[in-house]
């Protein structure tokens, strides 16, 4: 079993995203510590990049995935940061136990039914006043995000067939924006990054 720093799916994801997602990671830790949304949950952190960004002293940040392999490998990259294994949409903890939490890319990879559950949870762990970051695709709208669409595309192919095809589902769905309308959240603050043809977005309930 590849453990720490050698896991290879850790290594060929950073690898691959660290660089191009740098700029859409900072812009999502302004809006934490903008609205000092601590303690903070990253759901489904995956290699810890977020999660890494987010740490400041006297702070607490949380990173949970169902993937162990990926967590040890985060944790090798960031020691003394808390993960924690467990199901994104079924966690262990009690509701309104976060002020902050951060869902990035996460959400289009995933089936429908699940992403309901998934915001759902989230929305339950969200203590009052508390706010949830969410990054994710939204359908082009100008000349470069119909670019970056294009280069989207491709790179979600390499990740594999469900991976692919549940991405369509969430562009054919309408994006980022219809799944939080759906839902039930109300957005406070978005950037639009056309380069990426996501978004970012602080959203509340209601």
């Amino acid at each position: 079993m590849a453990r720490g720093r050698w896991y290879l799916p850790g290594m060929v994801y950073t690898g691959i995203l660290e660089v191009p997602l740098q700029g859409i990671r900072k812009i999502a830790r302004n809006l934490v510590l903008k609205n000092n949304l601590f303690p903070v949950l990253d759901l489904c952190c995956g290699p810890g990049t977020q999660a890494r960004l987010l740490e400041r002293p006297g702070s607490s940040v949380l990173g949970l995935d169902i993937n162990l392999n990926m967590l040890k490998f985060a944790a090798s990259r960031r020691p003394g940061l808390p993960f924690l294994c467990a199901d994104a949409a079924q966690t262990p903890f009690r509701p309104g136990t976060f002020r902050g939490i951060v869902i990035s890319f996460a959400l289009h990879e995933k089936e429908t039914e699940f992403r309901t559950r998934l915001l759902r949870e989230a929305k339950s762990l969200l203590a009052p006043g508390g706010g949830i970051v969410l990054v994710d695709f939204e359908n082009p709208w100008d000349r470069t995000s119909k670019r970056a669409y294009v280069y989207v595309s491709a790179i979600e192919r390499l990740a594999g067939r469900r991976h692919f095809w549940n991405g369509r589902d969430f562009f054919n769905r309408g994006g980022l924006r219809a799944l939080l309308r759906e839902n039930g959240l109300r957005e406070v603050e978005r950037q639009n990054i056309a380069a990426g043809t996501c978004a970012v977005v602080l959203a509340v309930p209601g």
